[in-house]
């Protein structure tokens, strides 16, 4: 039985860390940190006490929203980093992008439920659902937001029954879209993130820049760090976006190996409760939320972590409940409150004792 506890629990010790490096790093995006993490909270908590039937119930109406929330970023939003993804009110900024994972993952969950075995028209139905927001993410353009969504979304195709010649179609269509996209629809600088680290040497003071301060900062470290405040990476401004997309870099540097350990170890907690409550759950739809979020972890994780030691592409991709940002604090803290909602419908067995 998994403890109702634990994934609060979890998330409490990552916005603490998250906490503790802000102040270190950025002190000053400390005090907005925090509203976010309360808003956070408010969210998870209010998310976790509605049956999660209910949000599937809900979901095409927010599937809806979310295109038109898409769209309308396509329209107004300015231009920050090189992307539309933001829209600006007052002195916030929404991504309506954080939303696509956790909202496409309840609509699709819904529309499988109701169809146990796909048609090839309905099987297409599917392709669209899935597609549909990636399209309007990649031309913001999101390159790595749009591969995280897909990739958390790959178990919508994998535990639907379909023919197998089904998705070997779908297979070699994904191949060609890629080949095509890269030869096509990348831009030069999207090209160059994706291939410079694989020779930094060429590239020092262009696209590998990033990642070759942030290897730096990593390894310099050490074993125990060089304790929090004294990283000369990320308080000297050597490591650009020291709060974002390095915050790993920045944390590893003054907390050392253990620090970086302590913090892996607490996301393979949440994979790991994700993963249980896909193994609990029966509906065909929880199961699939339950995996798209497990899967959608590693993914965010895995992408993060190794562009911070150079194994993968820089790609924006931000640490979650630890990189600054409240746009994804709050849409990361709805997403696991549904996963609490779930957790919440598993009590305990009454016990039976015989005198």
């Amino acid at each position: 039985m998994i403890k109702q506890w634990l994934l609060p629990g979890t998330l409490f010790f990552l916005a603490l860390i998250s906490i503790l490096i802000l102040r270190s790093v950025a002190p000053g995006l400390l005090e907005r940190q925090l509203l976010f993490f309360i808003l956070g909270a408010a969210v998870f908590w209010i998310t976790s006490r509605v049956p999660f039937h209910q949000w599937q119930a809900m979901s095409w109406y927010m599937y809806a929203l979310l295109i038109t929330g898409l769209g309308v970023t396509q329209l107004i939003a300015t231009v920050t980093r090189g992307t539309r993804s933001w829209i600006e009110i007052g002195q916030f900024h929404i991504q309506p992008s954080q939303l696509a994972v956790v909202i496409a993952g309840l609509a699709i969950g819904k529309y499988l439920e109701s169809r146990p075995e796909l048609s090839l028209k309905q099987y297409l139905g599917l392709l669209v659902l899935m597609a549909l927001p990636a399209v309007f993410i990649f031309l913001e353009p999101d390159l790595g937001t749009a591969a995280i969504y897909a990739i958390s979304l790959l178990p919508a195709i994998t535990l639907s029954k379909v023919p197998k010649l089904f998705l070997v179609w779908t297979a070699t269509a994904g191949i060609a879209a890629l080949i095509i996209g890269w030869m096509f629809l990348l831009k030069p600088y999207q090209r160059a993130r994706l291939t410079s680290f694989m020779d930094k040497e060429d590239h020092t003071q262009t696209a590998s820049y990033n990642a070759i301060q942030s290897v730096i900062a990593v390894g310099s470290g050490g074993g125990m760090g060089r304790g929090l405040g004294q990283g000369t990476q990320s308080q000297l401004r050597f490591l650009p976006e020291r709060q974002t997309d390095f915050v790993f870099a920045s944390f590893a540097e003054e907390t050392g190996f253990v620090g970086g350990a302590i913090l892996i170890s607490l996301y393979a907690v949440l994979v790991g409760l994700c993963l249980a409550t896909f193994t609990q759950v029966q509906k065909a739809g929880a199961q699939l939320f339950a995996l798209v979020t497990a899967v959608m972890f590693m993914a965010q994780i895995g992408v993060n972590v190794g562009m911070n030691i150079g194994l993968v592409p820089i790609t924006g991709i931000t640490l979650p409940f630890v990189s600054y940002g409240g746009s994804s604090i709050l849409a990361l803290s709805f997403h696991l409150g549904c996963i609490q909602s779930l957790l919440r419908q598993f009590r305990p067995k009454e016990k039976l004792f015989i005198r």
